[in-house]
């Protein structure tokens, strides 16, 4: 039986940055921390090692929540923005994977901002220290082949002297970054490209067409996920039944059946959880109770507390009938309006930005980030999930132009849905998406 796939991929694009990142200690309590002065820069640590990270004290439980709040509210902000009948879906850990490689190069409100968009008022250490646990959680992964990697491509061209020796070192252990210094030119994107290709086994063939003059360096974060279903589908369990679109058209759909027996129920929605091997990552369906809605005007209300007590609705008291469609389909988006509105402004203007910890361009110039593109690929069907994301952050150089019946419960998920695919430790979204009809 094949393997089925989930990958992940972001890219940072940089015309120029420099390196700063995490205030030092890390272990503050969030509760006493005093207030932070936005103007005063956070100088990087050049002495941080692999064990202050790994002993940075947070509340683990507090990050948790912080994360799902970030992911949440980034889906209410794509969905809305989102037609009725698109499918959408995003990878909240491979954006932040690729913002905080970008974060650690940071510095003042611009280092603030992009730290309180994922854990507000947290010490940046203390988001680098999550995520850095975040990232050993995907490689330590057992019953599923779950890998997480970066690179920063360098253009010597543009930065002659290279990055920042502290960042390099920075990146390359606690993000396990791979390093390339090399003159830009025709064949950077190809070699960009078979780099993202190759760790995401091919789901991710091309995620870049060209790059822009005044690029300075490129940062690449590819997750990538093998694994199928605990208990994969028989032949009998697939049928076909008329599929609801948004748009309100009936499409004939191949549907997975099953009985379930997780069963989650709010007043904003039904839903069940279907494993993969080894148990740690599962996909969870929530199906809008309204059924006049589509499935992005539903995750664009739906909030972190919305998420929290639909996860805490789950009962084992049920035989849960479902059904669940194969389904296939592309997505993608840019997220800078998303982002601003989240509170992270300053990192897309020319003047406010404040790069200056990976290495110094040879024009001088100001960085900011002037693009946040991402897209995704999913296909689900009756063996497991394949799925693909990539974020590309583009930075350049200020002088550009910016540019029912008792003990039994149905959930048939024929018409719109959300889902997401979760760690089941602790339930964070590792993606989010909905299926609205092909």
């Amino acid at each position: 039986m094949k393997k089925s796939l989930i990958n992940a991929v972001s890219l940072i694009i940089m015309s120029s940055l420099m390196l700063s990142a995490c205030s030092s200690g890390g272990n503050s309590d969030r509760t006493n921390r005093e207030d932070d002065d936005d103007e005063t820069p956070v100088s990087f640590n050049t002495s941080i090692d692999y064990e202050e990270l790994e002993q940075c004290s947070f509340d683990e439980d507090d990050m948790n929540d912080d994360y799902r709040s970030y992911s949440f509210e980034l889906m209410n902000q794509v969905a809305s923005s989102s037609d009725p009948d698109t499918n959408i879906m995003v990878s909240p850990a491979s954006i932040m994977f690729a913002l905080d490689m970008c974060a650690s190069g940071a510095n003042g409100n611009t280092l603030r901002q992009m730290t309180d968009l994922f854990s507000e008022d947290a010490d940046p250490l203390e988001q680098q220290a999550f995520a850095s646990q975040f990232m050993r959680q995907i490689n330590d992964s057992e019953g599923v082949e779950f890998h997480s990697a970066n690179s920063v491509w360098t253009n010597e061209s543009r930065m002659s002297s290279g990055l920042n020796p502290d960042f390099q070192d920075y990146i390359e252990e606690y993000f396990d970054a791979e390093a390339v210094l090399e003159e830009f030119d025709g064949n950077t994107v190809n070699e960009i490209n078979s780099w993202v290709e190759e760790h995401t086994s091919g789901m991710i063939q091309e995620v870049l067409d060209e790059l822009p003059a005044r690029t300075v360096a490129v940062l690449v974060n590819a997750i990538s996920f093998e694994g199928q279903w605990a208990t994969p589908y028989e032949d009998y369990q697939v049928n076909e039944f008329d599929f609801r679109s948004a748009s309100g058209d009936s499409i004939p759909m191949d549907m997975l059946c099953e009985t379930s027996y997780s069963y989650y129920e709010t007043d904003l929605a039904t839903g069940f959880m279907k494993s993969y091997e080894g148990g740690r990552y599962a996909f969870l369906v929530m199906l809008p109770t309204d059924e006049s809605i589509n499935a992005n005007e539903f995750l664009s209300g739906f909030t972190a507390d919305d998420y929290n007590d639909f996860i805490n609705s789950c009962s084992y008291d049920y035989d849960v009938y479902t059904r669940l469609p194969e389904f296939e389909y592309d997505y993608d988006t840019s997220l800078v309006s998303a982002l601003a509105s989240m509170g992270m402004t300053d990192a897309f203007d020319e003047n406010l930005a404040d790069f200056t910890g990976i290495g110094i361009a040879d024009s001088g110039n100001n960085i900011y980030i002037s693009q946040v593109l991402h897209k995704t690929h999913i296909e689900l069907d009756r063996e497991g999930t394949r799925a693909a994301a990539s974020t590309v952050v583009i930075m350049e150089d200020a002088a550009c132009a910016p540019v029912v019946e008792d003990m039994i419960r149905y959930v048939y998920c024929d018409r719109p849905f959300a889902y997401a695919i979760v760690d089941t430790s602790n339930m964070n979204p590792v993606f989010i998406g909905t299926f609205n009809g092909q």
